[in-house]
Order: structure tokens, then sequence, then C-alpha cells
């Protein structure tokens, strides 16, 4: 049995965990519900054959816009409800269209969806419910940045355009159209084009049409480049620095000849320009993480021509620098020759990983599990222990982590980051004759961060409370259905 199982059952034979206990014929509480942290569902009494189950006419939630993923929140059934999805357009059934989410494509413009849940709990007569049709499906909108003007705009030198990726990714570049000064050149409708005598101080810029079937044409337009006298040396600027989360990358623009009056700088995270990205140093953030990093340096000198250069890419941002890999022999101080107080994040992914929080006489919190670990390590703790089989702890930062806001295995979860607060459902444990277990916790440092635990039977549905920060499991996998 999986040490939280072992743990929760110890737990739950006591009269107090007793009260988490809900039966099966009492209704789940629709998102956005006032639910009692403290009273998960769980279901472990006998079934009761031929009763009928207890329904809600399904919701669907998100933009009505062709792309946008929609959600079919089915409201509040009786605990345990199995659910398959129907999809509609304007009453005909979308082939393919099952889950509980559904992307419209350019077909669906202007038609009316809807969905049907089917639900079914052994011992329960099964049950239909069909939403509401929604409004009309609008076309969809492509968000597409800025193209950028590449090299030295001075008679002779080739420009080139580049543009950041689209989405839809699947969006397909339809043209280029440069300009002089606003007027379009006459077939300059390539990525590349060379520049003219005639044009110096004068200004260029290239728009870039991107299009998809069901969505606005989106036409961008770059920064102007004027057209003026050459630099005898402009290289490409160069990036230095810790390649880590909480880092800082520095860019040096090298030597230019003459020496520019001013310069400006971009960054870019695997080819997307990084909002307020615009000094000459960067600090690395989560949301960088596994990502490649290059920067531009622009000139500007009065009467010469308007240069951009574009650095080489880097390989690809590491986690944080805070880290340590646990060992079974030994705890580890907290403090600056030891571990930091911070909150870590470990893959342990099927080996049993336990951590511990101590004081010089006893232990302040622990965990045992698999899967995805979260640990919190206070400055008012002696040591930390953490068992080889937990790998590689990190400093965790809300979104450096690839989210999965529908399903949860074995592990633990940020709420709000790596899953998303709501209604979700487990058809029982992975192995049957078994049970799972569950827990919500207020924080990630031990037993007395607990706020609510059970353990799963059979099919079960639970709600995950909005005064919890986490979410564990083990033994069943979950599946969000509202």
């Amino acid at each position: 049995m999986h040490p939280l199982v072992r743990r929760l059952s110890r737990a739950l034979a006591s009269a107090a965990a007793l009260t988490l206990l809900v039966t099966p014929a009492v209704a789940v509480a629709a998102p956005g519900g006032n639910v009692d942290a403290g009273s998960p569902t769980t279901v472990t009494s006998a079934e009761t054959h031929d009763l009928p189950l207890e329904t809600s006419t399904p919701t669907i939630s998100g933009t009505l816009r062709v792309g946008s993923t929609l959600r079919a929140l089915a409201g509040s059934w009786t605990s345990g409800t199995q659910f398959t999805y129907q999809w509609f357009a304007d009453g005909q059934a979308i082939s393919g269209a099952t889950g509980s989410t559904f992307a419209p494509t350019w077909e669906h413009r202007g038609t009316r969806l809807s969905v049907r849940l089917d639900g079914s709990r052994e011992g329960y007569v099964p049950a239909s419910r069909t939403s509401a049709a929604t409004s009309l499906i609008h076309v969809g909108y492509i968000s597409q940045g800025l193209p950028v003007i590449v090299g030295s705009a001075t008679p002779g030198a080739t420009l080139t355009a580049t543009k950041p990726p689209p989405v839809p990714s699947d969006a397909s570049l339809f043209s280029y159209r440069w300009r002089l000064d606003g007027e379009s050149i006459r077939g300059a409708n390539k990525s590349e084009l060379t520049m003219r005598p005639a044009w110096r101080g004068h200004e260029i810029t290239v728009t870039a049409t991107v299009e998809k079937a069901g969505y606005v044409v989106e036409r961008v337009t770059s920064p102007a480049a004027r057209v003026g006298g050459a630099y005898t040396r402009s290289p490409n600027p160069v990036i230095s620095g810790t390649l880590r989360v909480g880092s800082s990358l520095r860019v040096a623009r090298g030597t230019w000849s003459p020496m520019p009056s001013s310069f400006s700088f971009q960054w870019y995270a695997d080819g997307q320009r990084i909002a307020g990205g615009t000094r000459s140093a960067y600090t690395l953030k989560p949301r960088d993480y596994g990502k490649k990093i290059t920067v531009t340096a622009r000139s500007y000198r009065a009467g010469y021509g308007t240069v951009l250069r574009r650095s080489a890419a880097t390989s690809e941002v590491l986690a944080p620098a805070r880290r340590w890999v646990g060992d079974d022999e030994q705890a580890r101080p907290v403090g600056p020759d030891g571990v930091l107080a911070t909150i870590y994040i470990a893959q342990a992914r099927s080996a049993e990983c336990t951590w511990e929080r101590r004081s010089a006489t006893e232990v302040l919190g622990s965990s045992v599990g698999s899967g995805q670990r979260l640990f919190k390590v206070i400055d008012t703790d002696e040591t930390a222990f953490a068992s080889e089989s937990c790998g590689v702890w990190i400093k965790y930062y809300p979104g450096m982590v690839t989210p999965s806001d529908v399903t949860a295995a074995d592990g633990v979860y940020a709420l709000g980051d790596h899953l998303e607060r709501g209604v979700y459902s487990t058809s029982g444990p992975a192995v049957a004759g078994t049970s799972c277990a569950y827990t919500f916790y207020k924080g990630f440092y031990g037993q007395d961060a607990v706020i609510g635990q059970g353990t799963v039977t059979e099919a079960t549905t639970i709600t995950m409370p909005s005064s919890a920060v986490g979410f564990e499991t083990a033994g069943c996998s979950w599946k969000r259905i509202g």
C-alpha cells in the first residue's frame, strides 16, 4: 500500500476523520460553490441499485470564437458519476468532439454550439443532459508580433524581415510588403530587400500579412529603418551570463565605428518578444525556463543608416541555481551553507521519495510519496532531509512547470499553477481491490498543513477548495469535469 494511503487510512479511522465521508447520493457543488475544505467526497458505502441520478444541466464556458477552447461544465451530479461528452453545431453532432473541451474551427463559424453529457454510475439509472445553445461562433483572431528589419539600411546592403511565430502556430504568412516613406515599393514582396542609393535619407518599413481560414486577416508593420551612410564596423551583439532562472544576462554590443549616439535593445524567448525586456541586462524569469534567448541591438547616429543586429541564440535556460540532492544518510543544515529556506520541487516519478523538516529534537514536517513533490523549507528549521530517491530538488517558481489544468495522477500539485481549481472525477483506484488517497494542503510543509483528506475505493467526485494551495493524490488519476 502506498505510504500516503497508509497514513490516511489510519487518520480516517478516527471519529473526527469520519466526518470527512460523504455518501454517494450527495451531489457535488458546481464550480464556484461554497465547499468545506475539510469535507471532501469519499465513497465507501454499499451500492444502491436502480436509483435515479441527481443531475444538472451542463453549461459551456469560454470565448465564442474560432480557435478558442470551450469547456463543458457538468454542474452538480451524484458523486462518482462518470461522463461521456458529445458536442453539437446547430444540433448536428461534431465528429470526434467527445471530450470535455472543444475548440471550434472555421467550419463552425456562424453556428451555435451545445454539448450533451451522458452520466452513468453503477447502481443508478443513466441520464443525459444537454446544455443550452451558445450564441453564434465568431471568427478568431491571430496573434502576430511585429516583424523586425535585420541588417544595415545603407545603399547596396540587403535587409531581411523576420517575424515571431504566430498564434495559432499553423497560421500562414500570406505576403511581405516593403514600403518607402509609407508608399509600397513595386515588386518588393519577399522577406529580403536590397537598398538603393536613391533611398538615402528615407525610411523603410515592412508589413507582414498573416492569415488562416476562419480568422481575421492580421497585418503588422515593423518599426521604420532610415537609409543612410554605412558604419565601417557594426558587429552582432553577444549575450553573456548564467542561463538559469533568476540569473541575469547582459548584452555586449561590441565595437562600432563610428560610435552610434544611442542604442536600443529587445530581448526574445524562443523568438517571442519579451515584454519589458528593453535594457542591456535581463533577469531570466520562470516563464523563460527551457527556452532559447536572443537579443537585438538597434543603433542611431545622425546621417547613418539604421542598423539592427541580432545575437546568436543561447542554449536552453536551465532550472534555478538553488538546488540540492537528497542523501539517505544525513540531514543538511538550513542556512547559507546548506539548504536555503524556500519552496523546492522534485520529479521523483515512480520512486518513493521521503522528506523531513527537523528541529534539534524532533521532526517538524514530513511527506512520503511518488511523482512530483513540493517541499517548503522554513528559515526556523534546523535541518532538512530528503532521500536519494527524490532526485534533484530545485527552487520552485510558479509557471516553471508545464501545467495540466484538467488531469492529475500520483504526486503533489500547486493549485492555480499546475491544476485549475474546480470539480474533478476519478473512476477509482488504478489497481483493482486497492484504494487511493488524496489530500488538500494550505502549504507544502508537512502534516500540519493538511486541511482535508480522504480515501477512494470506487468512482468519486471531489471539488478543489478555494482555501487549498496544494493537492496530493496517490493510487488513482483525476480529470477535471467542471
